[in-house]
């Protein structure tokens, strides 16, 4: 099956070389390839520093033509992450291309942590704080991050 092939040879890609900042495995690797569990970690110097972000990650039948579900299990307060964890980001919708990695997927859900996209947004209360008072939307953060994502054993 083209699918089990592809998701084991991005499993083995994210062995060879990892990520910066993040990381993503089958849940069973002998078992089911199509369901994932991963993280993502906030870059020094950014609110989210020293926070490890839970995701899940789930590929349907018509992968790589349709984009995997992604989301972030661990709470964050984010413009573009819903409470729920349900990710606004484009290339996991209209922007989805089959060229596209399981570690550029990461990349870019690692990246949109310290530059949320200000025209669309999830978490209305942290796309207002963002647009608004930029200390305060990072001491929120940095509140959450505190909170919910430096027990690394979660």
């Amino acid at each position: 099956m083209a699918l089990l092939k592809r998701l084991a040879h991005h499993h083995r890609e994210l062995q060879k070389s990892p990520a910066p900042l993040c990381h993503a495995q089958p849940v069973d690797s002998t078992d089911d390839l199509t369901n994932w569990i991963g993280w993502v970690e906030g870059a020094q110097d950014t609110p989210f520093s020293n926070g490890r972000f839970m995701l899940s990650m789930k590929f349907p039948s018509d992968y790589p033509f349709q984009p995997p579900i992604v989301k972030f299990l661990t709470p964050i307060f984010h413009p573009n992450i819903s409470v729920g964890g349900k990710i606004c980001l484009d290339i996991l919708d209209s922007r989805w291309s089959p060229a596209l990695t399981v570690s550029g997927l990461l990349i870019s859900i690692a990246s949109l942590l310290n530059d949320p996209n200000p025209d669309h947004g999830l978490n209305k209360e942290a796309l207002t704080l963002y647009r608004t008072d930029k200390q305060k939307y990072a001491e929120t953060v940095k509140r959450w991050t505190i909170i919910h994502a430096m027990n690394h054993n979660n």
